[in-house]
């Protein structure tokens, strides 16, 4: 069997025409009403017959909504091997459900659908995708080409870690993705058409409040990242008064080591000791590759400035390296695909 979840919040007719579309190809659906409340009753009275209702007392965004899905599925619909989630507003075509479905049938257990652009966009979704883009990349070392899109498929061995993901509101979508990342899990991407139905205006996205919510909540599991980074900075800052940059091929690398340490026990222990599992192995062919690379940079500048400061030719290497890991894992992520 498969399902598919639609998180609903005060919906109109576009979910009960979605209902019945998806109900012709074949899949099972649960609606979870986020506590749209009496006036609009009669949009779930209209589906109940073609979809299982989950009703939440109160708004608790759609985070909560999913995993309230995701744990109806897990207690009472054993039978169901494969899950995908879909908006309510009519953004999301039935034959792209269908598409996700193909690749799970396929034995993908993680797709994503990512949305080409097309057409005139709203300014909101655009710069909001491109600001996330970067962002998520910078934290995760993955390139997503849009990790904004609610269409995605999971296998059912994914319930577990997926319910016990933090937040419940937007913020939810973008936390799964850093878990996934941190998990090293593998997401298969598909292209789908962006729809954008009246410029996005059915939306209950708030793109001041809930842009903040996302990026807090991810910088927030991002705190190992962070703290290593600050004790490189530290400890950089520390070895500019002793040796200056006389042992540069020692020092720099040195640091990523203990940067990388840190980082793993603080994660491991700490910050992120509920992910089931973490893959260090990525991280730490990242950091090998990256303070090599940050080596041999702060002794080209040594070179040509012999005597800049260790802590300020460390930031500008690091600063000249941002767009360029960015770039690096945008290639990485378009080979990927090509070889696909």
């Amino acid at each position: 069997m498969d399902v598919i979840i639609i998180p609903a919040y005060e919906p109109d007719e576009q979910l009960v025409r979605l209902v019945d579309e998806l109900s012709k190809n074949d899949f099972s659906l649960v609606v979870v009403d986020d506590g749209s409340g009496e006036k609009y009753a009669n949009i779930f009275a209209q589906i109940s017959n073609n979809a299982h209702i989950v009703t939440l007392e109160k708004n608790c965004g759609k985070g909560a909504a999913l995993k309230a899905g995701m744990k109806y599925i897990k207690d009472s619909l054993p039978e169901c091997k494969h899950f995908i989630t879909c908006d309510a507003d009519g953004q999301h075509r039935p034959e792209d459900a269908v598409r996700v479905r193909e690749q799970l049938h396929k034995g993908n257990k993680f797709v994503l659908t990512v949305r080409e652009r097309k057409g005139k966009i709203p300014f909101r979704s655009r710069f909001g995708n491109d600001l996330s883009k970067i962002v998520y990349a910078l934290l995760t070392n993955r390139y997503l080409s849009d990790n904004q899109s609610g269409l995605r498929g999971f296998a059912r061995s994914n319930l577990d870690w997926l319910i016990n993901v933090e937040k419940n509101n937007y913020d939810y979508e973008m936390n799964v993705l850093y878990y996934a990342a941190t998990m090293g899990l593998k997401i298969t991407t598909i292209p789908i058409d962006a729809i954008y139905i009246e410029n996005n205006a059915s939306s209950h996205f708030n793109p001041i409040r809930d842009t903040l919510r996302i990026y807090k909540s991810l910088f927030t599991l991002a705190r190992g990242t962070m703290i290593s980074l600050l004790a490189a900075e530290l400890l950089i800052l520390i070895l500019g008064f002793f040796v200056e940059n006389q042992y540069i091929t020692i020092t720099v690398p040195s640091v990523g080591a203990i940067a990388l340490l840190l980082r793993i026990l603080l994660e491991k222990y700490i910050f992120l000791k509920h992910v089931p599992q973490c893959d260090y192995f990525t991280t730490l062919c990242y950091t090998i590759i990256s303070y090599f690379v940050y080596m041999l940079m702060c002794k080209l500048i040594v070179l040509i400035f012999p005597l800049i400061p260790l802590i300020i030719n460390f930031n500008m290497v690091y600063l000249i390296c941002v767009p360029l890991r960015f770039f690096l894992h945008q290639l990485i992520f378009i080979a990927s695909l090509t070889k696909e």
